[in-house]
């Protein structure tokens, strides 16, 4: 039975082995299963395993396939699962992956000409250089020898034609000029050219040195997954399963290829979309992380008008994402799109519109509603839909995600991967209708290693909906103090961030200027990846030094911070208790059964001291009687309620104040600031497991300790 899953972030600094010495504490808190991150050999030094070079080979960095095998069956022997990550759309650009440099190499004598998703051009475009081709030549940054040409670190091979002259005029390069040098690299199968160009190659979104693959094909997939698929897991979820030309035919694969094990989907759905009839477990559970973020929040038309008054302008949130997704159509993909404009025989402006206006990641068959609303026209060829799919969610999710997330400020609590930003609130009522229809085999996600901020961190920013007018007077007060020259979209987003994220650690001010920059570029008003604005990036920097150590700013601040710290930490454990309780698979981000303020990628990959936590374990009390700022808190909910989760819940049956689940009653206020009041005659003895009290009754003021009051019938044996 699935009870809990808990999520690793494998790298070569916690590998196999540290996994395994600490899998009692796993098993202590009570999931069920691990989720790991990519198992396979990567780019050398990957943070994370997505960037993959060989399928058919475990990472050495990670410990190799003996160790893998060995933490298999390590878990086992402590009745722990393992979820496998794997990454089906695409692999790193990288000297070892020696599949691409045959392919390099060879060009249509390769064996693995289709393996790769490229356009059939002459030559494959690689994007990699840090300046023009010539320029980096003329600097020397570049050298050829007859194995191959060197840049950066990486390794490009020669073709035949390409190694007889080096070997004619100097096989170690050292005595050819520059002109030479560009002659040799013209007669390859690929074009060095700098990373502000496009490639001709489908990528993963816009990453260049990550290419796809076309796992449509019987022998890329068998290639690709045969290895993987072999190992004695309890089951697999799958990467972007969006980018793939047909995703319900590849989820039909695996499921032959691995029988009854659990699948799930990385699969993005919107408000109120439903995920296609796979056979799968679930998703990865945004869906459930952003239901809960709407239930948290309140006032928010009085938040609108709040930020709205600080900008001086209105601010229209469906203008703002059509913008961004025209914006990154017409920039980082305008060449896919140029392409695939040909292919589909339709205008690039009209195709541009037609993305622009989907409100889902990617169309589906079955969704020709959705299609028509959009393809107003009729002139898109639905025979040639599938490739047009493949290139929606990363429109989507660059424009969306990673543009429009970052410009519309109201409330950052809300903008997370999958949100709705033009639906801002959600009542109990809607939050029971959504728990009703949920898949209980599907993840419930709070924080993982994509979303923009912890659940800690939103649950924190969450409490300023509730004080709307203390936080006007506030902004209103460090804008009037710190005198900030940066755009007030821009300041408005960094006070946020720092209220939500604030911490006294040496580390945080180091954190919060690296995350601001990442805001600021991705947002793309101002300053971007591609053409950085130092100047103004240097004067959004002055504002959090001034942050951090102006002595009155701080002073003002740590009074505010004293007012949302309570109820931030209420918020977060009413976050974790539905998780655990709703119907669906609660997903715990490594490290996050206890406070943890972590920004957006990659400062939610930081390592975890999980021998710190080990002797947080062991100071777990019996019941319940701590501030709720201690750490302790967080983790003492966790393990109970997977406990609860273990022995079994029945129906769920919305309350007036929570939901019951069988034997057991949660009771919350979405608002943490101010409880209700009164009282909740439970027909019958429970126990509440904070204090180990009995009660036939149970006091709503009893909310004011830790937000959540849960309760299990006394017959039942759930209060262990």
């Amino acid at each position: 039975m699935i009870v809990g899953t808990y999520r690793l972030q494998l790298n070569r600094d916690f590998n196999f082995e540290k996994v395994m010495g600490y899998l009692d504490y796993f098993r202590e808190l009570g999931v069920s299963h691990l989720y790991l991150s990519p198992v396979l050999k990567a780019r050398p030094s990957s943070s994370h395993g997505y960037d993959v070079v060989d399928h058919t080979r475990v990472s050495e960095e990670l410990g190799g396939e003996e160790q893998y095998r060995k933490l298999i069956e390590e878990a086992r022997r402590r009745s722990l699962g393992v979820i496998q990550d794997i990454v089906p759309n695409h692999m790193a650009v990288h000297d070892q992956n020696w599949r691409l440099m045959d392919l390099l190499k060879k060009w249509k004598e390769s064996r693995y000409y289709d393996y790769f998703d490229h356009y059939d051009d002459d030559k494959l475009i690689l994007p990699l250089l840090e300046d023009d081709l010539e320029k980096v030549v003329a600097q020397g940054k570049i050298k050829v020898t007859s194995d191959g040409v060197e840049y950066a670190g990486l390794r490009f091979p020669l073709n035949e034609e390409g190694r007889r002259y080096v070997e004619n005029r100097c096989p170690d390069g050292s005595c050819l000029d520059h002109r030479e040098i560009m002659h040799v690299i013209s007669l390859q199968n690929y074009s060095l050219v700098s990373w502000r160009e496009s490639p001709n190659y489908r990528r993963f979104f816009a990453v260049n040195d990550l290419i796809a693959i076309r796992v449509e094909l019987d022998h890329v997939f068998e290639e690709s997954h045969s290895y993987i698929l072999g190992f004695p897991v309890d089951g697999f979820r799958i990467d972007h399963v969006d980018g793939l030309l047909d995703p319900e035919g590849y989820i039909r694969r695996v499921r032959e290829r691995v029988g009854n094990k659990l699948i799930y989907v990385e699969k993005i759905l919107q408000l109120k979309e439903k995920l296609p009839d796979w056979e799968v477990e679930g998703t990865t559970g945004y869906d459930f992380m952003n239901y809960v973020n709407l239930l948290l929040v309140d006032n928010m038309k009085e938040m609108v008008r709040i930020y709205e008054n600080f900008l001086g302008k209105m601010s229209n949130v469906s203008e703002v994402v059509k913008e961004s997704k025209r914006l990154v159509a017409n920039t980082l993909f305008r060449k896919d799109l140029e392409r695939l404009s040909s292919l589909l025989n339709v205008e690039l402006n009209y195709l541009v519109d037609f993305l622009v206006c989907l409100r889902v990641y990617r169309t589906y068959t079955g969704e020709e509603k959705e299609i028509e609303e959009c393809d107003r026209e009729g002139r898109i060829p639905r025979e040639r839909m599938k490739r047009l799919q493949q290139y929606m969610p990363a429109i989507f999710a660059k424009g969306y995600e990673d543009t429009a997330l970052f410009r519309y400020n109201a409330l950052i609590s809300l903008n997370e991967v999958g949100s709705d930003l033009s639906t801002m609130s959600l009542s109990m009522e809607e939050f029971h209708e959504f728990n009703l229809k949920r898949k209980p085999t599907s993840l419930n996600a709070t924080s993982t290693h994509d979303s923009k901020f912890s659940e800690d961190v939103r649950a924190r920013i969450s409490v300023l909906s509730e004080i709307p007018e203390t936080w006007e007077e506030r902004v209103r007060c460090w804008h009037d103090l710190l005198k900030p020259k940066i755009d007030k979209n821009d300041e408005y987003r960094v006070y946020q961030t720092f209220v939500g994220s604030y911490e006294d650690s040496p580390d945080y001010g180091e954190r919060l200027r690296a995350h601001v920059i990442k805001a600021l570029r991705e947002a793309k008003v101002h300053t971007t990846w591609e053409n950085p604005n130092l100047e103004y990036e240097e004067r959004a920097i002055s504002l959090v030094n001034d942050m951090l150590h102006d002595r009155s700013f701080l002073e003002d601040f740590r009074e505010f911070l004293r007012m949302v710290e309570e109820p931030g930490y209420k918020k977060s454990l009413i976050t974790i208790a539905l998780k655990m309780l709703s119907p669906g698979v609660p997903d715990i981000y490594q490290g996050t059964e206890v406070w943890r303020f972590l920004l957006t990628d990659p400062d939610n990959r930081r390592p975890v001291d999980f021998e710190r936590l080990s002797h947080v374990m062991k100071q777990l009390p019996e019941t319940l009687d701590l501030e709720v700022s201690d750490e302790r808190v967080k983790m003492w909910f966790t393990r109970k309620l997977l406990r609860i989760r273990r022995q079994g819940l029945g129906e769920y049956k919305p309350l007036e104040h929570g939901f019951s689940r069988g034997n057991v009653i949660l009771l919350f206020s979405p608002r943490t600031k101010k409880v209700p009041r009164g009282r909740v005659d439970l027909k019958d003895n429970y126990v509440n497991l904070v204090n180990g009290n009995r009660t036939r009754v149970a006091e709503l003021e009893e909310l004011e300790k830790y937000g959540i009051l849960v309760l299990a019938r006394r017959e039942a044996g759930n209060t262990e």
